[in-house]
This record gives C-alpha cells, structure tokens and sequence, in this order.
C-alpha cells in the first residue's frame, strides 16, 4: 500500500539556517510539527523547532485534499 500525501510531506527534509552559527541543518517536517530540539552539528547549539501558527502540521492535509478534489472524477 503507498503512503498517503500527508505521511510523505512529513517525511520530507527542510534545511534551515542554525540561528547561532548559520549553519544548515537538515530535518524532517515531522520533527517541526512536533517543536523537537535538534543539535546543530557545527556549533552544538540546541535549535528548537516551532510551528508558531501551525502551518506546516496543516500543510500535509491540505495538499492531500485539493489533489483528491483536483482529481475526482478522474479515475473510476
């Protein structure tokens, strides 16, 4: 069975800036939805991720259900 739009968007990687150092550091969108802390791997500073308006924990649903509605009809 193939994963869902959703369950792929939360597995994708996102390189953001360490705000110490500005090194980039790699994550997975999941670890943003849930706010994790990651370790910046030049300057070991502790980056916590935050989804201050939720956005990124709604994304994967909306993509997933403007898809189903851009393809009804589509295939029987």
């Amino acid at each position: 069975m193939s994963e869902s739009l959703s369950t792929q968007f939360l597995s994708a990687d996102l390189e953001v800036p360490c705000p110490s150092c500005r090194y980039p550091i790699w994550v997975r969108y999941v670890e943003v939805v849930a706010q994790a802390a990651v370790l910046c791997p030049c300057c070991r500073v502790r980056v916590w991720l935050r989804d201050a308006d939720g956005s990124v924990q709604n994304a994967g649903d909306v993509i997933e259900q403007q898809l189903k509605h851009a393809l009804k009809g589509l295939f029987k």
